[in-house]
């Protein structure tokens, strides 16, 4: 299996970027959703989950920004047998909110972190130096762009899965099995 993209289908960097990338929206979500809901006396436990939330953000930026190159490197194989003219619009769109969401994301909470004076002690270890001054109007942009980019991840990812589990369960056209390692 070639490692681009190509007229025969996904190549193995792509769909092993895919699960990646999938992996780390789920993981972000869930330390989303736990970390705003501690409460302040939680103090180390909290303290850690939103670290590994911000190193995993950036770590996150690095592997959209390979996904971004691997895509623009490779040639996307033709729609799937099956797909009707409305389906490619909305895989079209969700797959453009969910690269936007790769970006959004990351970069709307390291600008909300590092403009609060939150900074980033990343994989719990290194303090990364902060280019940006506390500036809290900025720190409240970044914060509500992130807010917003979870929104948009939502509908993207809703969209998405919508179209692929449709045609996997109800038509069995296999779409799902395109972005599987080693099909």
């Amino acid at each position: 299996m070639p490692m681009l993209n190509s007229p025969q289908g996904y190549g193995s960097l792509t769909k092993a970027l895919h699960w990646i990338v999938a992996a780390l929206f789920a993981v972000q979500v869930a330390a989303g959703l736990v970390m705003t809901r501690l409460p302040d006396e939680s103090g180390t436990a909290r303290d850690a989950i939103y670290n590994w939330h911000k190193t995993l953000g950036l770590v996150a930026l690095a592997v959209a920004l390979v996904r971004l190159w691997a895509r623009r490197a490779g040639e996307l194989p033709p729609w799937a047998p099956g797909l009707t003219v409305l389906d490619q619009r909305i895989v079209h769109h969700a797959e453009r909110g969910l690269y936007l969401a790769m970006f959004v994301m990351p970069v709307s909470g390291f600008v909300y972190v590092m403009a609060g004076g939150y900074g980033v002690l990343f994989a719990g270890v290194l303090a990364l130096p902060n280019p940006l001054p506390r500036w809290a109007w900025l720190a409240l942009a970044g914060k509500w762009t992130h807010i917003a980019g979870a929104l948009l991840l939502a509908a993207a990812l809703a969209a998405h899965l919508t179209v692929v589990l449709r045609h996997t369960l109800l038509h069995s056209h296999g779409l799902l099995r395109r972005m599987l390692p080693g099909q």
